[in-house]
C-alpha cells in the first residue's frame, strides 16, 4: 500500500493533475501542490469551500456541478474558467466524485487539470478551420476538394458557377468526366506523381467542359493533404478562369499570323527599334533586302543599319528623322540608296514612327519597315532619261524642220528667181551660166532632202534592228574603209578594245558613228604634229562605252559645246565640214538608247565617248 501511495506521488507531477478533497464532516478542504500551482496560492495558504469559488467568475456553474455529483452519487467532469489570485486567467478541467460510508456522504474528491493551452490550441484550430471555410466558399476563384478517385468532395459557389453545375450535381460526378479530352492524361499524370509524393503541387493550364458544352481555359493548382501517417486523404483544387486571357492570346496570335502573311505577301522588311539603347530587332525580309542572312544582323544597331545608306543621301536621311524625333511630322518617310552585301547599290523606302516618348518627350520606341523600291527607282530613272532623250530629239527635230524650212525656201526662191531670170534671157552665154546655177540649185536641194530622208529613216528604227556585232571587229573594218585617208596623213592608230567584245547595235549606226568620228579625227587634226587616234572600250554599269580619242585642234565647248551637235553647224572652217554627221550620230546613238557625250581642249585633242547599252 505504501508502495502505490510513493508511486501515486510520484507521478501526479508528471501528469500536473491537481488533487482536491473537501471533508463533509469537518468542513477541511485538502489540496495538493498542483491545485496551488494551478490557483498561484503560497504554500501555507489554507484554502475554504468558499475562497474557492472566488476563483471562477461562474460560480453558479461550479457550484451546480458539485451539487450534481452530491446529489447523483455519480463523478461529474467541467469545464471552467477561472482567475488565479495573480489575475491570470485560465481554463481548467474540474472532476469531482464522492465518498459514501454506509451510504453517506462523507466527502467530496477529485482533480483540477490546466488545459489554458489545450484550449488556446483548440480554439486556433477552429479559428484557422473558420477562416479555411470562409476563404473557401467565398473565394473569388474555384475552389475545391476532391477525393483521390477524383470525386468532387466540396465545391465553392465560384465553382459551381464557372462549370455551370450546383454542388449537388458536381459530387455525383468526377473531375475526369468534365474535362476535355486532349487535356485530361496531362492532368492525371501530374496528380500520380503528387500522390508518389515526387512533387508537393502542380500546376496546368487545362480546359473544362461547362454544364452547356462550351470549353472553358482554366489554371489548376492541386495540392494533397495528408494525415499525420502521411496517408494521402484528398486534394485541395483552385481552378481560376483564364478564357478571356486565352481567347485574348488566340485573338492575337491571329491577328501576328495575319499580319506576318500579310508582311510576307507584300515583301515588306520590319524593325523594331529601342532608341536610347539603339538596338534594333528586324525581320528575315528586312535582312534579305540588303543580302545578309538574318544572323548576320540579329544582334545589329541602328546606327550599323544607317551607315548602309549611301553618303549622298545620309544627310537627307538624318533631316528627315529628326523632324520626327522633333514631333514635326507623324511619320519618318525617307527614300535612299543602301549598299547590298555584294556592294551595289539599291533603292530603299524607309518607314517609321514613334511608338513611345520618354516623359520629356523623347523617343523611346520606334516601328518601321524596310521596302525594295529599287525597280521602281530604276523604272523611274530609265524614264528620266529617256524624256530627256526625247525632250533633245525634239528640240533638235523642230530646230531641223526650222532648218530644212528655210532652206527649202532658198531652194525654192533661188530656183524661181533664176527660172523667170533665163525665161527672160535672151544672151544664149547668160542663160547657160542660169542653167548652171539652176543645176548647181537642184543639186543642193536633192541634198537637203536626203538629209531628211535620212533623219526620219533614225526615228524609224526600233529595238528590233540590233544585232550582236563584235566591236573589235567593226571598228578593224571602219579603219580599213579609211585605211587611205589615214596613209596620207601619216596617223598612228591604236585599238584598246578586247576582241570577245560584242555589244548589241544596229550595223548600219554602229559603222555611221565609226566613220564619222574617225572622220573627224582626220578632218581636224592639228596641222603640227602627226595625228594620233586611240579606240577604246570600257565596261560601265550601263553597258559598255566607246571612246575615239584624237590630239587634233579640239573644240572650243564654251563657245560652241551648246550648239555642237546642230544640224549644220561647224566650227573650224573646214572645206568638207556639211554640219550634219554629229546630227546625225547623236540621233542614231540615242535611238540606240545610247548617249554620246565629248571632252575637248583647244589645241590638246578630243575624246568622244557614246554609251551604248547592255
Amino acid at each position: 500500500m505504501q508502495t502505490k501511495i510513493d508511486l501515486y506521488q510520484k507521478t501526479v507531477p508528471l501528469a500536473q493533475l491537481g488533487i482536491w478533497e473537501h471533508n463533509l464532516l469537518t468542513g477541511e478542504l485538502y489540496w495538493n501542490t498542483i491545485v496551488r500551482a494551478i490557483y498561484e496560492v503560497a504554500a501555507d495558504f489554507t484554502p475554504s469551500l468558499k475562497q474557492t469559488l472566488q476563483f471562477y467568475p461562474d460560480k453558479e456553474a461550479v457550484r451546480g456541478l458539485i451539487n450534481q455529483v452530491l446529489q447523483t452519487h455519480q463523478p461529474k467532469t467541467g469545464v471552467f474558467q477561472l482567475q488565479a489570485i495573480s489575475g491570470r486567467v485560465k481554463w481548467v478541467r474540474l472532476r469531482a466524485n464522492v465518498h459514501l460510508e454506509r451510504d453517506v456522504c462523507t466527502t467530496i474528491h477529485g482533480t483540477l487539470e490546466d488545459i489554458t493551452q489545450e484550449r488556446a490550441s483548440i480554439q486556433a484550430n477552429l479559428a484557422q478551420e473558420q477562416q479555411f471555410h470562409q476563404a473557401f466558399d467565398f473565394a473569388p476563384i474555384g475552389m475545391a476538394l476532391v477525393s483521390l478517385a477524383g470525386n468532387w468532395l466540396k465545391a465553392n459557389d465560384s465553382l459551381c458557377q464557372l462549370l455551370g453545375y450546383t454542388e449537388a450535381e458536381l459530387r455525383q460526378i468526377t473531375f475526369q468526366e468534365i474535362t476535355f479530352g486532349d487535356d485530361l492524361a496531362s492532368d492525371l499524370n501530374q496528380m500520380h506523381r503528387l500522390l508518389a509524393g515526387t512533387i508537393d503541387r502542380y500546376s496546368i493550364e487545362k480546359r473544362y467542359i461547362h454544364k452547356r458544352g462550351q470549353l472553358i481555359w482554366t489554371l489548376l493548382h492541386v495540392s494533397l493533404v495528408r494525415d499525420q501517417q502521411n496517408t494521402p486523404l484528398y486534394f485541395v483544387s483552385q481552378i481560376k478562369d483564364i478564357s478571356e486571357r486565352k481567347n485574348y492570346i488566340e485573338l492575337l496570335q491571329w491577328q501576328r499570323q495575319r499580319l506576318d502573311n500579310i508582311i510576307q505577301s507584300t515583301g515588306v522588311g520590319t524593325w523594331e527599334w529601342d532608341v536610347p539603347s539603339d538596338n534594333v530587332i528586324c525581320n528575315p525580309r528586312a535582312s534579305a533586302i540588303v543580302g545578309y542572312d538574318p544572323d548576320e544582323l540579329s544582334d545589329c544597331q541602328m546606327t550599323a543599319w544607317h551607315k548602309l545608306i549611301h553618303p549622298d543621301d545620309q544627310l537627307a536621311n538624318t533631316q528627315l528623322l529628326t523632324q520626327c524625333f522633333q514631333h514635326q511630322m507623324d511619320f519618318y518617310v525617307s527614300e535612299c540608296r543602301m549598299r547590298h552585301k555584294d556592294g551595289y547599290w539599291i533603292w530603299v523606302e524607309i518607314r517609321g514612327k514613334v511608338m513611345e516618348w520618354t516623359s520629356s518627350g523623347q523617343p523611346r520606341f520606334m516601328l518601321g519597315t524596310y521596302l525594295d523600291i529599287h525597280a521602281r527607282r530604276s523604272l523611274q530613272e530609265e524614264q528620266r532619261k529617256t524624256l530627256t532623250v526625247v525632250s533633245n530629239q525634239n528640240s533638235r527635230l523642230l530646230n531641223f524642220a526650222h532648218i530644212v524650212s528655210h532652206n527649202l525656201r532658198s531652194h525654192a526662191g533661188n530656183i524661181q528667181m533664176l527660172t523667170d531670170m533665163l525665161i527672160q534671157e535672151v544672151d544664149e552665154q547668160e542663160r547657160q551660166e542660169y542653167i548652171t546655177m539652176l543645176q548647181l540649185n537642184a543639186t543642193n536641194l536633192q541634198e537637203t532632202l536626203l538629209h531628211l530622208n535620212e533623219v526620219i529613216n533614225v526615228q524609224a528604227v526600233d529595238k528590233r534592228s540590233k544585232k550582236p556585232v563584235g566591236l573589235r571587229h567593226e571598228v578593224e573594218r571602219i579603219l580599213t574603209i579609211l585605211s587611205e585617208p589615214l596613209r596620207q596623213v601619216e596617223a598612228q592608230v591604236q585599238t584598246e578594245i578586247s576582241e570577245q567584245l560584242v555589244v548589241h547595235y544596229d550595223p548600219a549606226y554602229l559603222e555611221s558613228v565609226l566613220l564619222n568620228l574617225v572622220s573627224n579625227c582626220i578632218k581636224y587634226r592639228h596641222p603640227d604634229r602627226v595625228l594620233s587616234i586611240r579606240l577604246v572600250a570600257l565596261p560601265v554599269a550601263e553597258g559598255h562605252q566607246l571612246q575615239v580619242i584624237d590630239n587634233g585642234v579640239g573644240i572650243d565647248l564654251k563657245r560652241h559645246g551648246h550648239k555642237l551637235f546642230g544640224m549644220y553647224k561647224t566650227f573650224h572652217g573646214n572645206a568638207d565640214a556639211r554640219g550634219i554627221g554629229l546630227f546625225l550620230i547623236k540621233h542614231q546613238i540615242e535611238a540606240m538608247a545610247g548617249q554620246l557625250s565629248v571632252e575637248s581642249q583647244v589645241n590638246a585633242g578630243t575624246t568622244f565617248t557614246v554609251t551604248i547599252q547592255a
